[in-house]
């Protein structure tokens, strides 16, 4: 793996980050955008895509379902921990793969 310049690895920590108030929207975006172009980009795009994925269908359950506030505060801050961590491996070039599921192939 190459080394990525320090513009594209605070871009792509930027990805994770962002996507803590754009959800699975922005990663889809970037993913689309990039995916022809630029790798690096593209894999960590697919990594949040993989996490909001997985993430999204359960808090929605949870809500409708009327679970307590907790499992549904706990799973947000799960989710912040981890978008956290994945933007720092960014940040320094490293790859990270979410504990998730995978629904694209990085």
């Amino acid at each position: 793996m190459k080394r990525e310049s320090m513009l594209n690895r605070g871009l792509a920590s930027l990805i994770h980050l962002f996507s803590l108030l754009l959800t699975f929207i922005l990663p889809i975006l970037v993913y689309l955008g990039t995916k022809n172009r630029n790798t690096y980009f593209a894999d960590h795009a697919k990594e949040g895509m993989n996490l909001h994925f997985t993430f999204f269908p359960i808090l929605l359950i949870l809500n409708l379902l009327h679970m307590r506030p907790a499992f549904t505060y706990s799973l947000l801050t799960l989710e912040t921990i981890l978008i956290l961590i994945a933007a720092m491996y960014a940040l320094r070039g490293k790859k990270f793969s979410y504990p998730v599921i995978r629904y694209f192939k990085v």
